[in-house]
């Protein structure tokens, strides 16, 4: 039996021989109906598939149980009527999460520990370099600690679940130097992560920490491939609180045996193009910031500044989390609040490149201005600058990208309308024109219509999006929508940002009925 199928058998029995606690033990769930039908796309007009890709019908169970203080179980199944979801024509119930936890505290220490498959419990606390990412469908054990020497702790040592597939082997063209069961135990990767934070003087103002990370991984998931160079991360991090503004520095280096060119090294550091006469590590990454310094008082207005620059070595890699390589730049943060207007300017600078494996370099600066009106009236209005410095022999080009943002909301209690725009690479030839228009009006307190129009006019033809929904909540655990046109066209916090709409999105004929709730 591999390791995931022990760790999976082991939730179940554990899970199985919890003590009944009805009061402590719940079965939660939600569901979901969609029917749709569309003119185009389909071998027919207004067909009707049920099973296709653009349709996704599920239904999910989730068991919560608390045997006793501090100990809980849980499992979730799920069964979708989605080829591209089970790998079937027809629904069956998969096996999807689950985990064991154990907590329990001791005054102001503690200990919270889990057990867990197919979870993402990869997070840890990061402010300027994200040394760990989450990494989602794993197995392993996860240990939280704290108050012990007024230290915080965390250790997590796992393999990725989903990695390994025997549907992705078959008979031909593999020939497999091993068994599917050996393999199933040997080429999932393995990470392994520890971070130590620790307080100091008065207030918490200096705050510590120290990040470890290791990864093994594969070439790749096909029964020939062999194991990849294992990689590891060492960082420490400092943020000390002086003056009402937070200084922050964080290092870290990176340990692997990736073959690289020694011809490949780290530039010398510079302070205002001037020359320091040192470099940092080939496979090191430093970021500094200073959050921020405030200037001003009530009568003249209040101005925040947050300067921050890095450093990122050309042979730094980390398999776990970021950032990326070979890059160095800084940036200026400056927003200025009006005195006795509800009003707020934003001028953003940004300047990065590589060093040693490029020399192209790009500045973005950005400049906004937030308004508010009387009757819940917003406004925003925002253009940016983008240039891009590509070096030549005769010395450098310069591409320019220009962009102009702007955006008006209202709200009140029966309904709300928001419109943006943007011009996109004004007086270039890509120049495109985005526009969406936005609003919901509440028929009743369970009724409710909104509708987005979305038009994206760029040089080879003019794209809309016309959607509209009625939605209606008759309980609170339920909720019914009628919705004809593409949902995906202008969706998103950002509508004239998203992607269908600036690149080749068009107007579909599209209804849909989808009915989902939970128990």
């Amino acid at each position: 039996m591999t390791f995931r199928a022990r760790a999976l058998a082991t939730l179940l029995l554990l899970a199985s021989l919890s003590p009944a606690a009805p009061a402590a033990t719940k079965l939660e769930g939600d569901y979901q109906l969609m029917l749709e039908t569309r003119k185009w796309d389909r071998p027919f007009l207004w067909d009707f598939d049920s099973n296709s890709f653009d349709v996704f019908d599920n239904i999910q169970f989730r068991l919560f149980s608390q045997p006793a203080p501090g100990i809980e179980s849980f499992l979730k199944f799920e069964a979708a009527y989605n080829p591209t979801d089970n790998n079937n024509p027809a629904p069956e119930f998969q096996w999807r999460e689950g985990h064991l936890r154990f907590r329990r505290e001791f005054g102001r220490r503690g200990v919270d520990a889990y057990v867990f498959s197919r979870q993402d419990r990869f997070y840890v606390d990061w402010h300027l370099v994200p040394w760990v990412y989450g990494r989602g469908d794993a197995q392993g054990v996860r240990v939280d600690t704290w108050g012990w020497n007024k230290t915080y702790a965390t250790l997590i040592a796992s393999d990725r679940s989903g990695e390994f597939n025997p549907a992705n082997f078959p008979d031909v063209p593999h020939q497999p130097r091993d068994s599917i069961a050996a393999q199933r135990i040997r080429r999932t990767s393995d990470a392994w992560v520890l971070r130590l934070r620790r307080s100091f003087l008065a207030d918490d103002a200096l705050r510590t920490g120290v990040t470890w990370n290791r990864f093994e991984g594969w070439t790749g998931l096909d029964s020939t491939s062999g194991p990849a160079p294992w990689s590891s991360v060492a960082a420490v991090d400092l943020r000390w609180r002086i003056r009402g503004a937070d200084v922050s520095v964080e290092y870290g280096q990176s340990f692997d045996r990736i073959p690289r060119p020694d011809s490949v090294r780290a530039p010398v550091v510079t302070a205002f193009k001037h020359p320091l006469g040192f470099r940092l590590d080939d496979a090191s990454v430093v970021q500094a910031e200073i959050r921020s310094f405030k200037l001003g008082t009530a009568r003249t207005g209040y101005v925040n500044t947050t300067p921050g620059w890095w450093s990122r070595g050309p042979k730094y890699n980390n398999a776990l989390g970021g950032p990326g390589s070979d890059e160095t730049g800084f940036f200026l943060n400056t927003y200025y609040l009006f005195p006795e207007r509800a009003m707020t300017y934003t001028n953003n600078l940004l300047w990065y490149g590589p060093r040693a494996y490029g020399r192209t370099r790009t500045r973005e600066l950005y400049n906004e201005l937030y308004i508010e009106f009387i009757n819940g009236f917003t406004g925003k209005t925002a253009y940016k600058r983008r240039d891009i410095y590509r070096p030549t022999a005769r010395g450098a080009t310069r591409e320019t990208h220009l962009d102009w943002f702007n955006e008006l909301q209202v709200e009140s209690r029966l309904a709300w309308l928001r419109v943006q725009s943007k011009v996109r690479d004004i007086g270039t030839p890509d120049r495109k024109e985005l526009f969406v228009v936005e609003n919901s009006i509440n028929l009743s307190a369970r009724t409710k219509v909104y509708n987005r129009f979305a038009f994206g006019n760029d040089p080879s033809i003019l794209r809309k999006g016309i959607f509209t929904q009625l939605q209606y909540r008759p309980t609170g655990n339920m909720e019914m929508f009628l919705q004809y046109g593409p949902d995906y066209i202008g969706g998103g916090s950002m509508p004239v940002d998203e992607g269908n709409l600036n690149g080749g999105g068009d107007q579909r004929d599209i209804v849909k009925l989808i009915l989902k709730g939970n128990f």
